[in-house]
């Protein structure tokens, strides 16, 4: 599904900013209110707008940046990168291909290192570790271009499974509601439905 101008003129704003009030993105994008809230609701919804989060420098609060490549055995690739992933010092884990797992982490002393590499080279899956420490950023943008046109896939909100295709599109309380087909879209209204008159019950 392609996003139109106005979904991507919201993107680059909240990428410049996430702090953006509504109005303010309205202003800049040249949309009303209702209209940025509805269409960010949407984009949540999708997935593409994850969440909003402040971005912290840790080199000015002191604190030691690292990048390390790990080597595993590529049937344990997806396992090994899971559980450095429950570990408080990695702060993003990159699978790439089998037996290659990318990891960028922080520590808050120097010499807290050395444990994260004990820790890691211990599993037995893991074939080698290289550190690259000390690190200084020199470019650190958003992940996302952004550049239009844009195209986003689509998850049935029913069957959970990927839209082919033109995607049957209901809107209900202000937000797009998208499904792989109409069977689909009707068990999904059927339950938004009871739902709605329980919680009216209620009320």
């Amino acid at each position: 599904m392609e996003l139109d101008e106005t979904d991507t003129a919201i993107l680059r704003c909240l990428q410049d900013d996430a702090r953006a009030s509504l109005r303010t993105i309205a202003k800049r994008v040249g949309v009303s209110v209702p209209t940025v809230s509805t269409r960010l609701r949407n984009l949540e919804q999708l997935g593409i707008v994850r969440g909003y989060r402040v971005l912290l420098d840790p080199e000015r609060l002191d604190e030691t940046v690292l990048a390390l490549v790990v080597r595993t055995k590529p049937a344990a690739t997806d396992r090994v990168a899971r559980g450095i992933a429950e570990s408080d010092w990695s702060r993003r884990v990159l699978v790439g291909k089998p037996g290659w797992i990318l990891v960028d982490a922080t520590v808050v002393r120097r010499e807290e290192v050395n444990e994260v590499l004990r820790q890691i080279t211990a599993l037995p899956e893991v074939r080698a570790v290289q550190e690259f420490g000390g690190l200084t950023s020199v470019k650190d943008e958003p992940a996302a271009l952004l550049a239009h046109p844009l195209s986003t896939s689509l998850v049935c909100f029913e069957c959970k499974g990927p839209v082919l295709g033109e995607p049957v599109k209901v809107r209900r309380d202000g937000r797009y509601h998208y499904f792989c087909c109409h069977s689909c879209e009707r068990l999904y209204l059927e339950k938004y439905d009871r739902i709605e008159a329980a919680a009216r019950k209620h009320t």
